[in-house]
């Protein structure tokens, strides 16, 4: 029974990350400024509703819930920046401590990433 409940809390976090993704992709939106709790009591408050979810309003009750979680209390957008990865005190893990030269880098925009097709050598017999 035990084994049950934690694969039924998976799947629910499973659908509500889903779900995310779903919201942030069709309101072009970072998936980071939606808060997963705030969509988890939106959620909760629909399902509590049993007419909200007959199977004729199933489009209507999902674009509302979709309109509910996007619509305030998003978080706020990511600065562009980014820090080395120290602690602050030596613990044992495989960070190094922080030193006074370490300090954040700020971006003009939002971190790119270049894939470049390397070539193999040719392979000699």
């Amino acid at each position: 029974m035990v084994r049950q409940e934690i694969y039924g809390y998976l799947l629910t976090h499973y659908a509500i990350s889903a779900l995310i993704c779903r919201v942030t992709t069709e309101a072009d939106i970072d998936p980071d400024r939606l808060k997963f709790l705030r969509t988890v009591r939106v959620v909760g408050r629909r399902i509590a509703d049993p007419a909200a979810f007959s199977p004729d309003r199933q489009a209507t009750a999902l674009q509302k819930i979709m309109i509910d979680i996007t619509r305030r209390s998003l978080n706020p957008k990511r600065r562009n920046r980014s820090y080395p990865r120290v602690v602050k005190r030596g613990r044992h893990n495989s960070y190094r401590v922080k030193r006074p030269t370490d300090i954040g880098i700020r971006h003009n925009g939002p971190a790119v990433i270049e894939l470049v097709n390397l070539r193999q050598p040719a392979l000699t017999p």
